[in-house]
C-alpha cells in the first residue's frame, strides 16, 4: 500500500505556476519564491511586481550555451577574474522600493564562495556577479535594453553588462557592451559588430568574438 502525505499533496496542488496572466501581480519575495513557472515562460520579481516573459527561441539558447561555455573556459585559466559562471541565478538589486531580482541569461562571479553556497538557507543576496549577459530578441528587447540597463547599474558589483542583440539577424548578432567606468554616472556603451573582437576593459585577458563562437557551434 502506498501512503500519500495529504498535507504535502495539498501544498503541491496549491503551488502557483506563474504565467502571462500573473504579469503585474504584486507579491512579496516569500510568495514569489513559493511559486513555479508555467512551461515556456520566465518569471521575475521587479519592485515587488511579477514580470513574465516568454522563454527564448532555439537561437537564444544556442548563443547562451556558446557564450556561457566560452566564459567557463576562460574562468578555468583565469580564476582570479572569474571563479564561477552560471545560467540560473538571481541578481539582487539593492535600494529598490521592493524586492527586485532579475534573472540574467548568464552571470560570471569573481569571488563566488562555493562552500557557502551549499549551506542550507544560502541566498543570492550573498553573491553579486561582476558580469551579466542577456540575449535579446524583438519580443524581449525593452526588458533588457531599458529596464535591466538601469537595474544592473544599481548592483554596484557588476562591472560590465553585455547585451547580445539578435534583432537584426539571429545568426549574426551585435554585442552591446556596457562597462562601469570610474567617475561616470552611467554605463559607458560600445557596440561591437559581428566578427569584431571585444576586449573587456574590466576583465584582464578576456576577449570575445561572436563570429568565432558561431563557428564553434
Amino acid at each position: 500500500m502506498i501512503r500519500i502525505d495529504s498535507d504535502r499533496s495539498r501544498r503541491t496542488r496549491r503551488r502557483r505556476l506563474l504565467g502571462p496572466r500573473d504579469y503585474g501581480r504584486v507579491m512579496t519575495l516569500e510568495e514569489f519564491e513559493a511559486c513555479g513557472e508555467r512551461p515556456g515562460y520566465v518569471a521575475e520579481l521587479i519592485d515587488g511586481v511579477v514580470h513574465v516573459s516568454p522563454s527564448g527561441k532555439p537561437y537564444h539558447h544556442n548563443w547562451q550555451s556558446a557564450i556561457g561555455f566560452a566564459l567557463t573556459e576562460f574562468s578555468r585559466g583565469h580564476p582570479s577574474v572569474f571563479n564561477h559562471v552560471t545560467f540560473d541565478n538571481d541578481v539582487v538589486i539593492p535600494g529598490r522600493p521592493a524586492a527586485s531580482r532579475p534573472r540574467p541569461d548568464i552571470a560570471a562571479y569573481r569571488d563566488f564562495r562555493l562552500k557557502e553556497s551549499f549551506r542550507r538557507g544560502a541566498d543570492w543576496a550573498e553573491f553579486c556577479p561582476v558580469l551579466v549577459v542577456e540575449i535579446i530578441s524583438r519580443r524581449r528587447a525593452r526588458k533588457d535594453t531599458t529596464r535591466n540597463r538601469q537595474l544592473y547599474w544599481f548592483a554596484g558589483g557588476i562591472a560590465e553588462y553585455w547585451i547580445i542583440d539578435t534583432r537584426p539577424d539571429p545568426a549574426k548578432p551585435a554585442l552591446i557592451a556596457l562597462a562601469r567606468t570610474a567617475g561616470r554616472p552611467e554605463w559607458e556603451e560600445r557596440r561591437i559588430g559581428f566578427g569584431e573582437a571585444y576586449r573587456a576593459p574590466s576583465f584582464e585577458g578576456l576577449s570575445i568574438n561572436l563570429k568565432d563562437l558561431a563557428r564553434g557551434n
